[in-house]
Order: C-alpha cells, then sequence, then structure tokens
C-alpha cells in the first residue's frame, strides 16, 4: 500500500510564524522539514541565486517529489520568487515559476500563507523589508493564491495562537472545509 505523501509549503510575508507553524506541523506530522539556509546569504547580496535555483533546483526537486512519493514540509520554496521578483523588481524565469507550479501541483502540493491584518511595527532582519514593504508582499502573496494551481490556505495569524494555526492547517491539508482557503 502506497503511503500519503505530504508536500506541505509554508511561504508568506515575513514574521508571520511560518518556521514555527512548519516545525511544529513536522514534529506531529513525522514528516522532514527543510529550510534553505542559504536563502539569508543571498537575499540582498545575489538575486540570481534564486532563479537559478528555481530553474535548476526546484525543477530536480519537484520531480524528485514525483518519482519517489517522499514528503516533506518545507520552509519557503517557489511562491517567494513569485512574489519577491515582482517587490524587488528583480529578472526571473516565468516559464520554471509556471513549470515548478504545474509540478507541485501534480504531486498534491498544500501551500500554508500566513499573513497579518496589520504589519505596523514589525521588525525584519534585513532592512530592505519594512512595514510598508510588507504590505506589498502580502497584497502579492494573496495574488499567488489565485495564480498557482495548487491548494492555498490563506491563514490570518494575528491571535499568534500556535495550537488554533495547527489546528486550521490540519483541517486545510485533510480536506475539511471552513477555513479560507483558495482550491
Amino acid at each position: 500500500m502506497k503511503k500519503r505523501q505530504h508536500v506541505i509549503i509554508f511561504d508568506g510575508p515575513d514574521m508571520c510564524g511560518k518556521t514555527e507553524m512548519a516545525s511544529e506541523l513536522s514534529r506531529l506530522l513525522k514528516v522532514p522539514y527543510f529550510k534553505n539556509e542559504n536563502e539569508w546569504e543571498f537575499f540582498e547580496k545575489d538575486p540570481n541565486y534564486f532563479r537559478n535555483a528555481l530553474a535548476y533546483g526546484d525543477t530536480f526537486f519537484y520531480s524528485y517529489l514525483q518519482q519517489t512519493n517522499a514528503s516533506v514540509i518545507l520552509d519557503r520554496s517557489y511562491p517567494s520568487e513569485w512574489v519577491y521578483s515582482k517587490v524587488f523588481f528583480r529578472v526571473t524565469n516565468k516559464d520554471a515559476l509556471k513549470s515548478v507550479d504545474t509540478m507541485a501541483s501534480q504531486v498534491g502540493v498544500k501551500i500554508i500563507i500566513p499573513y497579518r491584518t496589520s504589519y505596523a511595527g514589525i521588525e525584519d532582519q534585513f532592512s530592505s523589508i519594512t512595514p510598508e514593504r510588507l504590505v506589498s508582499i502580502d497584497k502579492l502573496y494573496k495574488e499567488f493564491a489565485s495564480w498557482t494551481a495548487c491548494d492555498v490556505l490563506l491563514l490570518n495569524v494575528d491571535s499568534e495562537d500556535l495550537n488554533d494555526e495547527i489546528f486550521e492547517i490540519l483541517k486545510f491539508i485533510n480536506g475539511e472545509k471552513g477555513h479560507e482557503s483558495r482550491t
């Protein structure tokens, strides 16, 4: 019997608790958690890194997931390139974005996009991520939710209640209704 594959992406505006939620879900589901630690090194120094990772690394990785039925919880993935290339007016590979999104959809990827009602007073490790820019990032993630072929949960995290957030996420990945999602 084939085991159920879980490929879950946590992506969205900075400082919304993605890492905490992804780590907790990983623990609960016993699914490996992965975060590309190199993103911090290259974020401001070399934005070409992300375009290249998309075209070469992500297509390879999603092909691997299709072939192996492996499960993983990702702390950021290609939705970040879709959004941040627009926010920072970077050149990206739109064909690769569409290809990776198609591959992700075929695997049954579930995308969780946490967001806040307000980003006032939020401070990120990068000075280029201001509260005003977070508003633009938030808007673009919501546009991404309409663009992608994957199932998306838009999750308001104003309460910062991890138990409630995980409860909503579990309902979403199990296909239950009653939350703000775009499928």
